[in-house]
């Protein structure tokens, strides 16, 4: 949550039904978590919260990162730094970051102006891929932030390679924009049934023989990412691995127990 008045965790988790859990040093981000789940904040920064979050069905923690970056670019370098140092600490975990980075990440993000960002860009470019970060996309509106007729995508969520891997499917929708220039984002997954690090991942030699093994991955693989270079390489592997384990599922089933039933 991103408010423009100081915490008030009273009034606030009556109107949500929500538990707060805390806000960052300067009172921009504000978390609330539903009851039965918990958030410890590890790292409070102006421009990021990170922290701890835990609930009844995932028995793994996720790393959990709230932004609110700040509006010049050389003070968003601070952000990029701090998201790198975080990188260290999650290696291997599961791990969101979201919120509003105040800048784009291509020129597609943006209408309305043909101001030149390209600095901003990069820099933001480079802080996801040296954190080895993937933009998971999203439906809804393009854009989630707009005035005086210049719209830009100013929010996202970021997720690590691990994420992933680990949940079936993540899906986040940009919502319309109701009281605030701003659009909330709204984050769904689709867990497994195992938060340990999963299985390794087989191809199976049987699948290029079926009929509709090409279309498949051919459809799949030209699905866009709005991402780049190797980042656009990485969301796809992620994505074409998820497709064909449960693609597997649905044309062969369990192949060990249809071999033990023969």
């Amino acid at each position: 949550m991103e408010p423009f008045i100081p915490p008030n965790p009273d009034k606030f988790l009556k109107l949500l039904g929500l538990s707060f859990k805390g806000s960052n040093i300067n009172g921009k981000i504000w978390i609330f978590v539903k009851e039965g789940m918990d958030y410890d904040a590890l790292d409070d920064s102006e421009q990021l919260l990170h922290g701890r979050f835990t609930c009844p069905w995932i028995s793994t923690p996720i790393m959990l990162s709230a932004v609110y970056a700040k509006c010049t670019r050389g003070e968003r370098h601070v952000l990029w730094e701090k998201l790198r140092d975080i990188t260290q600490l999650s290696d291997g975990m599961l791990w969101f970051i979201g919120g509003d980075f105040n800048t784009i990440l291509s020129s597609q993000d943006r209408t309305g102006s043909d101001t030149n960002r390209q600095a901003e860009m990069v820099d933001f470019a480079e802080a996801i891929e040296v954190c080895g970060l993937m933009d998971p996309g999203y439906d809804g509106s393009d854009f989630t932030w707009a005035k005086n007729g210049l719209m830009e995508r100013l929010d996202r969520v970021l997720i690590s390679e691990t994420t992933a891997q680990t949940f079936e499917a993540i899906r986040v929708t940009n919502l319309p924009r109701i009281a605030s220039v701003h659009g909330p984002l709204l984050v769904r997954c689709r867990p497994t049934n195992i938060f340990t690090g999963g299985k390794a991942f087989r191809f199976q030699n049987m699948w290029v023989r079926h009929e509709g093994f090409g279309d498949l991955v051919k459809e799949d693989w030209m699905a866009p990412t709005e991402a780049e270079g190797i980042l656009n390489l990485k969301i796809k592997l992620a994505r074409i691995k998820s497709t064909l384990k449960r693609w597997n599922k649905e044309v062969f089933g369990n192949i060990h127990s249809n071999l033990k039933n023969q």
